[in-house]
């Protein structure tokens, strides 16, 4: 173990890709930290505020918790992300020192240390961003008047433990893809591990989904049942649940879509990037994600915004609290909307430096540089397309029995699905694009 710290600093030497691959993880964590602490804080708020108490009856409690969990499933998922998103520079140079013979503990010690100095790093600078945001935040009008800085500041102990939670995700999904490393690190190295098979998990993802849908069908009974009480805080872990089932069944649907393009491909560029997504498809699906639970909040914020919308000219305590509902659920959305941003940036370009190698083979080839950005692009469109649809689908079936069909069909809850698609749509493809300059550079051999 004592050769652990010498090959850490060895290892975290900046490179081509080394300096690029720390950076962009770093940036990840600081915007989770920030974003996590203020939701936590507002979740806070409402939950101990005598404001929220006496106006709302303890429905500001339910709505906190719920945006909480909305929130709290992709800011967790972005974590987990920004601790994979060098796990390809990592393994490489792990493999070859366990084929050099470093112990497995030294190969783990390495790996808990790197992310969690990154991780680390990253948190430092969020709770900084957080300050920063926090005289803002105090703006937002709750209560029928901005809240204060003060009322929405987290307590010191919670936000200790929202920094250590976020370093201790780092760890556990770096920790969690060395699993390769150790058992077959030539394989790692020589890049020659099969695509796994993703038809159980296909299976069972979509059975979790359908009892999902069921649970939620008959919460009356679960009402009845288990108490009031009891059966919300078994609804809220349901709509949390269901957004992470969205990830379990993801990657599979990608896989076969890729493998069907492959058989069907009438182009280069529809071959490499079906056999792109049929080989990589956790990863295809993981870069884009963040738009299958943007589209599924997007669906609960339209029903939101419907029914405060339906709401409208309520004077006293009940139009004060339809005009919270409006202002929270806004905020949910451009929150997600940050993370999708967040996400995809950093996926975006973090997926260029993973496919050097890949890029640089086909450009000896002699693949025309067009052929290879429609490659890259139907390598994200075409997961995006599917993550839109499901995220939305699947929101559209958890909400349906509580709101009702007239509030998910409503002109404003369509309206806001529609903004969504088109945001995000944008959002993914500005972002393909300004990864051009770094395949240009991979191409010519300055990156």
């Amino acid at each position: 173990m004592s050769a652990v710290l010498p090959l850490a600093r060895l290892l975290s030497r900046p490179s081509r890709r080394g300096r690029a691959a720390i950076v962009l993880p770093a940036v990840a964590f600081a915007v989770t930290t920030a974003l996590l602490l203020v939701v936590a804080g507002g979740a806070h708020m409402f939950l101990v505020d005598p404001r929220a108490q006496s106006e709302g009856g303890g429905f500001y409690g339910i709505l906190a918790s719920l945006a909480l969990l909305l929130l709290a499933v992709p800011l967790v998922t972005l974590g987990a992300a920004a601790a994979r998103l060098s796990s390809r520079r990592r393994n490489d140079r792990l493999a070859t020192l366990r084929l050099l013979g470093a112990s497995r503990g030294e190969i783990w010690s390495l790996t808990v240390l790197e992310a969690t100095l990154v991780a680390a790093a990253g948190t430092v600078v969020g709770v900084v961003i957080y300050g920063a945001l926090l005289p803002l935040v105090g703006l937002l009008p709750f209560f029928g008047g901005p809240v204060g800085a003060g009322s929405v500041a987290i307590e010191p102990l919670l936000g200790l433990g929202v920094v250590a939670g976020v370093v201790v995700i780092a760890a556990v999904s770096a920790a969690a893809s060395l699993r390769k490393v150790t058992v077959t690190p030539l394989g790692v190295r020589t890049r020659s591990d099969a695509p796994p098979s993703r038809r159980a998990a296909l299976i069972v993802g979509l059975a979790a989904i359908v009892a999902v849908a069921v649970l939620v069908a008959n919460f009356s009974v679960v009402g009845e049942l288990l108490g009031t009480a009891i059966a919300l805080v078994v609804l809220l872990g349901v709509f949390a649940g269901g957004m992470a089932l969205l990830n379990v069944v993801g990657a599979p649907i990608v896989a076969a879509r890729g493998r069907a393009m492959a058989r069907g491909a009438k182009s280069a560029a529809q071959l490499v990037a079906g056999r792109e997504l049929a080989a990589h498809a956790g990863a295809s699906w993981r870069r884009v994600s963040g738009m299958a639970i943007v589209s599924f909040i997007a669906v609960v914020a339209g029903c939101g915004l419907a029914l405060a919308d339906a709401a409208e000219g309520m004077s006293g305590a009940e139009g004060t609290l339809m005009a919270d509902i409006r202002t929270g659920v806004l905020l949910t959305l451009a929150i997600a909307f940050v993370l999708l941003a967040c996400a995809v940036g950093v996926t975006q370009a973090a997926s260029v430096l993973e496919e050097r190698d890949l890029i640089v083979g086909l450009d000896r080839l002699g693949i025309p540089d067009a052929e290879l950005r429609r490659a890259r692009r139907l390598t994200v469109m075409v997961p995006l397309r599917w993550a839109a649809i499901g995220g939305a689908a699947l929101g559209g079936v958890l909400s349906f029995p509580i709101v009702g069909m007239s509030l998910l069909v409503a002109p404003l809850s369509v309206a806001t699905i529609a903004l969504t698609f088109g945001a995000g749509f944008a959002l993914v493809a500005a972002a393909l694009a300004s990864t051009r300059p770094i395949v240009a550079g991979i191409r010519r051999g300055t990156v």
